[in-house]
């Protein structure tokens, strides 16, 4: 009987190793075809034709079979879907195209500029709730339509890949606290009912750039392939429920990374007392913050350390570049350049833009929490009334390239 007993064990130990290799030869059963898949590289919002529709736009990589050449392995493709809501944009998406809509290579969701003004946050949510998506896909609005931004041409690669690495290049630390924010940084600045803002991009003319923008290509001046370039053009100010502020130009974002990073590059134009122009080169910088209460209301005291030189000697009205006195003009003019326009960005910002662009809330709900615990809620009257002041120490190193 015993000897019966073992000759049954062993059969059934022989039976379940033989159905193990069976399994393990039908390869994975719960994986899809790479020909199956068409890949999102870049995600576009804009509003609809017609009230709670929107136009959702989809950059596609598209895995080609039967082609050998890596040059033509993979097709991209834009598509956009005129629904109610994400879901059932995808859904649609990939019920007409016969391929699974994955996410997993999603680098940047852009929001058109006409919708960027309206409430749009909770057509992000779907993309949070993808653990892979949330950490590597920034969020940024575009000069016109989000359609239209992913049919510009950049480069040879998808203008979504172009665009993400304009975004994340465009700190030099590439810190926690980056102005680029992506899903995660987004939602938790929402989480904490933090006014937030977003960077503005522009395809704009390569052969025609200027400093005030007007070399963005409108609908009527887009040419079918011809190359562009994609501009950092502004930032659009939001505030704790997502409710749109108003919108920084580009002089005011040059600002902002001063004031918001160790920045150890960039340029600073500054005009002095008789009306010309020194360009200076920023070395290194460093901004730091105090705050304090008076009569229970915020005052803030905002501290720029600059460290440049000059490397424009053509407007400097003759004086030698090398010289004592040239230094002394250009720190002197510099400080009063910048303090200047941080105290017009302050006042814009307490007038209209909101708290976030001078970073003055997070601050002080850090070192006050008790205190912004109880008067959350009137926040936004409370910044109004608060009192700013700027103090720019600036140190000019070097006389320029000029001997």
């Amino acid at each position: 009987m015993i000897c019966q007993w073992k000759q049954n064990a062993l059969r059934i130990v022989l039976l379940l190793l033989s159905f193990g290799c069976l399994m393990t030869a039908a390869g994975c059963w719960d994986d899809a075809e790479i020909n199956g898949r068409a890949f999102v590289l870049g995600f576009g919002a804009d509003t609809g034709p017609e009230e709670g529709h929107y136009d959702f736009t989809f950059q596609l990589a598209i895995p080609v079979s039967g082609n050998a050449e890596s040059s033509g392995a993979i097709q991209y493709t834009n598509c956009t879907v005129t629904d109610r809501s994400v879901a059932s944009a995808i859904r649609l998406l990939e019920k007409d195209m016969g391929r699974q809509v994955n996410f997993e290579q999603l680098n940047v969701i852009v929001i058109g500029e006409e919708l960027s003004q309206r409430s749009f946050l909770g057509l992000t949510e779907l993309f949070f709730r993808r653990a892979s998506v949330r950490r590597q896909s920034c969020v940024a609005v575009c000069a016109g339509s989000a359609k239209d931004f992913f049919g510009a041409s950049v480069t040879d690669n998808a203008i979504a890949s172009d665009a993400a690495v304009a975004l994340q290049s465009y700190d030099d630390t590439g810190s926690a606290d980056a102005m680029a924010l992506n899903l995660h940084s987004l939602y938790k600045v929402v989480s904490n009912a933090d006014e937030f803002y977003l960077l503005k991009m522009t395809p704009c003319a390569p052969d025609a750039l200027s400093e005030d923008g007007s070399n963005a290509l409108s609908d009527t001046e887009t040419i079918d392939g011809q190359k562009k370039m994609l501009r950092i053009s502004g930032a659009t100010a939001y505030g704790r429920q997502g409710n749109f502020l108003g919108e920084l130009d580009e002089q005011e974002l040059e600002l902002l990374r001063l004031i918001t990073n160790r920045q150890i590059s960039g340029m600073v134009a500054v005009r002095t007392a008789d009306g010309s122009v020194i360009d200076c080169q920023i070395k290194q910088s460093h901004c730091e913050t105090e705050c304090t209460l008076r009569e229970d209301i915020p005052v803030f005291t905002v501290r720029l350390h600059l460290r440049c030189i000059p490397v424009d000697g053509s407007a400097v009205g003759g004086i030698n570049t090398s010289s004592r006195t040239f230094t002394e003009r250009a720190r002197r003019d510099m400080t009063e350049t910048l303090t200047a326009r941080l105290e017009a960005l302050a006042d814009r910002s307490r007038q209209s833009l909101g708290s976030s662009v001078l970073g003055l809330q997070d601050k002080l709900r850090q070192r006050m929490p008790d205190w912004y615990e109880q008067h959350a809620d009137i926040w936004e009257d409370l910044y109004r009334k608060s009192s700013i002041e700027v103090q720019v120490e600036c140190t000019v190193i070097g006389g320029g390239i000029i001997r």
